[in-house]
């Protein structure tokens, strides 16, 4: 990883130039001006230290343009690594008003906003960057995936994502193979998220599912209890997982992306000139993270390969294979959309311009 990389605590020490580039000269809130903001936003995620170099937030710069833009007015106040709760616990918070945002992956999303759960059709978008494209039009912004959640109690904040990309298909070393095709699942114990969606596609496939907590994923690879997973680079680096594999697949099954909430009723009493300060602050923030998120993959496969683990890149034909057999194309998948929202997966493939 280079070391001129800005990194969100190097900000939030007011050390980066290159946030510089992106915010201007950011207003700092110091401990006297903190006392004096009108608003203060209490926010909680699970990111900290051992994850910054892997996952990049946004967060940091998040904070800058908000408060520069309010003009001192708000006080955005990061909790980080877990220190209000986990990510099943962080949106009951936000609902009751004790924070007033926090950032958590679409999937523990989806059980507050099952809406959330359609991003996960595997296969439905094409390439990262159609993925991003997508998440930041007005249109979308516009669609179900906003306006759900609203119903519920949250504002989902435009542009505020903390991408990790494409979920790679990691091998245990243990099994010494490498998977290009569908049919190279056979038999293998492959850890499942426990989606809705991933219920459909294990029928589909001929992979046995297995349910394993995340924080004991390194030892169920290690000891042959999972013989695969389907994670994002980010968390598999930065759990040390990747250190358990022989190989992995990049096939473009779905997403390992964040979300940032914020407490609707919060937000909606608001000052206008202090919504608009949120709403571009989380706008110029996916900019900043789509970036550096891109550098840190590029150092996370090169760090891969350096230990000796083979990458994967499938060809057309294997990724039409995958999308043919498992894929969102299928009609074991249609009672699935109708429940969570057929209008929001129309919505998606009609932006895609599947």
């Amino acid at each position: 990883m280079s070391n001129s990389k800005v990194t969100r605590r190097t900000i939030l020490k007011g050390a980066g130039a290159a946030v510089a580039g992106i915010v201007g000269a950011p207003y700092i809130i110091t401990g006297a001006s903190a006392a004096r903001a009108e608003h203060r936003m209490i926010f909680g995620h699970t990111f900290g230290a051992a994850t910054a170099d892997y996952m990049v937030t946004g967060l940091a710069q998040f904070k800058a343009v908000a408060e520069e833009m309010s003009g001192g007015k708000l006080l955005v106040d990061i909790h980080e690594a877990g220190s209000l709760g986990g990510q099943t616990v962080l949106p009951q918070k936000v609902l009751t008003g004790s924070v007033q945002g926090c950032q958590l992956s679409t999937t523990n999303f989806a059980n507050f906003s099952d809406v959330y759960n359609v991003l996960d059709f595997p296969f439905l978008f094409p390439s990262n960057e159609k993925f991003q494209e997508v998440i930041g039009t007005d249109e979308f912004f516009a669609s179900e995936f906003v306006t759900r959640p609203a119903e519920q109690g949250f504002q989902i904040v435009p542009g505020m994502w903390a991408n990790a990309g494409f979920r790679a298909l990691g091998v245990s070393q243990k099994v010494d193979k490498v998977i290009r095709r569908p049919g190279d699942l056979d038999g293998m114990k492959v850890r499942t998220n426990g989606t809705p969606v991933e219920e459909v596609l294990f029928n589909l496939s001929t992979a046995n599912p297995v349910s394993i907590a995340w924080g004991e994923a390194y030892q169920a690879m290690q000891q042959g209890a999972a013989d695969a997973l389907s994670v994002g680079l980010g968390p598999l680096t930065a759990s040390k997982i990747y250190e358990t594999l022989g190989s992995a697949t990049l096939y473009g099954l779905n997403f390992n992306c964040h979300v940032t909430v914020l407490s609707k009723k919060w937000f909606d009493a608001l000052p206008e000139d202090i919504q608009q300060a949120i709403l571009t602050a989380g706008r110029q923030s996916f900019e900043f993270q789509k970036t550096e998120q891109a550098k840190a993959d590029l150092a996370m496969l090169e760090l891969w390969k350096g230990r000796g683990i083979e990458v994967v890149e499938l060809t057309d034909d294997e990724r039409a294979e995958w999308l043919q057999t498992v894929g969102h194309v299928r009609p074991e998948y249609d009672a699935l959309k109708d429940k969570l929202g057929r209008g929001a997966f129309e919505t998606l493939t009609g932006l895609i311009g599947a």
